[in-house]
């Protein structure tokens, strides 16, 4: 079992919250709980296992919600054998 299989959804929630000080739900917009560009690499560089996983601008650049942000980081946590 690998990094990867042990990530949750409340691993990713928790690393949110380390980032939002404010309350928030799946639906609420980065800008208004106070998450950047910078917030969402650093959120994923904390839950990737390998440090040279390159992260897809164009995907996070989609990225508006919480909700979609938990999608974004589940999709980057994926073992490369499931995308296949």
């Amino acid at each position: 079992m690998n990094r990867t299989d042990d990530v949750t959804g409340a691993d990713i929630v928790s690393a949110v919250r380390r980032y939002v000080r404010v309350p928030f739900d799946d639906h609420s917009p980065l800008a208004e709980v106070g998450l950047d560009s910078l917030s969402l690499v650093r959120i994923a560089s904390e839950l990737i296992p390998d440090p040279d996983q390159e992260i897809d601008p164009t995907g996070l650049a989609a990225v508006r919600t919480v909700g979609d942000l938990q999608q974004w980081l589940h999709g980057l946590l994926l073992p490369a054998e499931s995308v296949r």
